[in-house]
């Protein structure tokens, strides 16, 4: 059997990096080891603080990780099929074993091994600031309280979320591929779409376009196609064949190596209804406002109240408008989104109210007009962006332009 080395992991120094940051966080708060729950879901976002210390990741698979603050990581997968692939496709950690029994006895017979049952031990994916709900299943909380029942448990809450906040070189490097990775999906989408080919088979194009090039999956990839679509395209393609004057609105998160980017489009089968140009030009501008105030030492708050007053002073309604974080996941750190700003209110002051070079979001604009077919039909627009020390970069090079398609 080959060596897996073709699987994209980034460099030991990025990993040494990454476990001193870690490490040293652990010893202020006095953690002698952290457990990451990296379970696969929500299009696999509730793995990236696990896959951030250990590259185990995508198509689903579990990354249980054991780290200590001092010695070798563990990391847990789901079956021994896959044990020897992981071990070959990356180099960061060499202790890759599959489950023995439950993920929580297999956790408790890893700590107990390294003589920590009487330790102070950090858990995520327990309810936190960016997620409510948390993903760690009760039944392995409880059972790993019932086996060791001398360690105290801590939530992590957002520890991991913060020190991943900051995007190295090497991170920025990956989230570039992958950003390509969505201009293509854009391009295939431009050059397929048309009267009589089925939306599926345009998806489908997109989709393949992305794996083909090195992409990864799972991933997020939403879609609407309609005559008057809602400018949030919550829905999955049909067999319906493509006709003349169908808008077509698409979200992606195109990812490589684990890494998320977000760009979103409009298109239309011909000439559009002249208020989709008007909406759809009102996401620009709303846009370009926010990329010239987005720099190093900005408030974040500043600049996305401005983004909300271009938007609202033209008079058009928000669908979505802000900006969340990407990297190992979606709706990372930073966060201000003017659609949900309960969820986001304690973003900031997690974080900070202030861009910083390193950073990296999407920033998407859907919009409506609220006097114009009952509010229910509209444009989007999004494209991650990166903070560097002279301003806002773009990660994506395919057209802003409105989207008119050949019939």
């Amino acid at each position: 059997m080959r060596k897996l080395t073709e699987y994209p992991t980034l460099s030991l120094k990025e990993r040494d990096r990454r476990w001193a940051l870690t490490r040293a966080e652990m010893a202020r708060r006095g953690l002698d080891a952290l457990v990451l729950i990296g379970w696969p879901a929500m299009w696999d976002f509730n793995i990236a603080n696990a896959r951030y210390l250990c590259p185990i990741g995508g198509n689903a698979e579990n990354n249980i990780l054991v780290f200590p603050l001092e010695g070798e990581p563990t990391s847990f997968i789901y079956s021994p099929v896959f044990t020897d692939y992981w071990k070959g496709a990356q180099s960061w950690v060499a202790d890759v074993r599959p489950r023995k029994g439950t993920f929580a006895d297999s956790i408790a017979d890893r700590l107990t091994d390294l003589k920590l049952t009487g330790a102070k031990i950090g858990i995520d994916g327990m309810a936190g600031p960016l997620d409510a709900d948390g993903w760690t299943p009760h039944s392995l909380y409880t059972r790993l309280k019932d086996r060791l029942p001398g360690v105290n448990i801590v939530n992590l809450e957002d520890m991991m979320e913060k020190l991943r906040v900051i995007k190295s070189s090497e991170e920025i490097a990956a989230l570039d591929k992958a950003a390509k990775l969505g201009d293509l999906m854009l391009a295939k989408c431009r050059d397929t779409a048309r009267p009589g080919v089925k939306e599926c088979e345009v998806y489908a194009g997109m989709m393949e376009t992305m794996l083909a090039n090195g992409g990864e999956e799972p991933t997020l990839f939403l879609w609407a196609s309609d005559k008057h679509p809602y400018p949030h395209p919550f829905r999955v393609p049909t067999m319906r064949p493509l006709e003349k004057g169908d808008m077509i609105i698409c979200e992606m998160h195109p990812k490589f190596g684990g890494y998320y980017t977000h760009v979103e489009r409009t298109f239309c089968l011909g000439k559009p209804e002249p208020r989709y140009l008007d909406i759809y030009e009102a996401c620009l501008t709303a846009y370009r406002t926010g990329i010239n105030l987005f720099k190093p030492g900005a408030k974040i708050s500043t600049a996305m109240d401005a983004v909300r007053d271009a938007i609202t002073g033209s008079g058009f309604g928000i669908c979505e408008a802000g900006i969340h974080g990407h990297g190992l996941a979606s709706l990372e750190y930073p966060r201000y989104r003017h659609h949900a700003m309960g969820a986001d209110v304690g973003a900031l002051k997690a974080i900070g109210d202030e861009f910083k070079t390193g950073m990296v979001f999407a920033m998407n604009i859907d919009l409506f007009d609220p006097k114009w077919m009952n509010g229910e039909t509209g444009c989007v627009f999004a494209e991650t962006i990166t903070i560097t020390e002279d301003g806002a970069r773009r990660m994506h090079s395919f057209s802003t332009d409105f989207q008119q398609l050949p019939v």
